[in-house]
C-alpha cells in the first residue's frame, strides 16, 4: 500500500510531466506550504497565540486544530493529485480562514486596544495577507486544469 501510494504522488516519475509549469510549486514549493501551514496550527495548539487568545480566548485550541485539519487537507490534494477535489475545498477553507483572521484583527479590538485607542496591527494584516497569494494562485491553477480535463472529455466524446 505505502509503495502504491508513493507511485501516486508527485514525486513518482511521470505523474508531474515534466513539461508542467506548476512542476516544482507542486513538487517542492505547495507542499512545504501546507506543512508550515499545518505547523502553525500545531503552534497555536501548543505555544497558544497572544493575539488569538486576546481575540478568542479559550478557542484558540479549537482554531489552531481547524487550521491543521484544513492545511493537511491541502497537503493530500497537492501531494496526490487525484485528490484534487480535496485540495480545492481546503485552499477555499485555508484561504477563507486566513482572510477571517486578518478581519477579526482589524474589526474585533482587543480591551488593550480599545484602552489606548489603538489602530489594528497593519504590519501583521499585511504579512498575514501575504499568506493567500500563494494559494489563491493554485486554486487558479486547480480551476484551469480542471476546465482542460473537462474540455478534453468532451471533445474526445464528440470524437466518438
Amino acid at each position: 500500500m505505502i509503495r502504491r501510494l508513493g507511485s501516486a504522488s508527485v514525486w513518482a516519475a511521470g505523474v508531474v510531466p515534466t513539461d508542467d509549469p506548476w512542476r516544482n510549486a507542486k513538487r517542492i514549493w505547495l507542499p512545504l506550504f501546507d506543512v508550515i501551514m499545518i505547523t502553525s496550527g500545531i503552534n497555536a495548539i501548543v505555544f497558544g497565540s497572544l493575539l488569538l487568545d486576546r481575540l478568542y480566548g479559550d478557542f484558540t485550541d479549537i482554531i489552531g486544530a481547524a487550521f491543521v485539519l484544513v492545511a493537511a487537507a491541502c497537503l493530500i490534494g497537492v501531494v496526490w493529485p487525484r485528490m484534487w477535489p480535496v485540495e480545492i475545498v481546503g485552499k477555499i477553507l485555508l484561504v477563507s480562514m486566513i482572510v477571517g483572521y486578518v478581519a477579526a484583527i482589524i474589526l474585533s479590538p482587543s480591551p488593550e486596544q480599545l484602552v489606548a485607542k489603538e489602530a489594528p496591527n497593519w504590519f501583521i494584516v499585511s504579512m498575514i495577507l501575504g499568506l493567500i497569494v500563494l494559494p489563491i494562485m493554485r486554486l487558479d491553477n486547480l480551476i484551469d486544469e480542471w476546465v482542460e480535463r473537462r474540455a478534453k472529455r468532451r471533445w474526445e466524446a464528440a470524437d466518438e
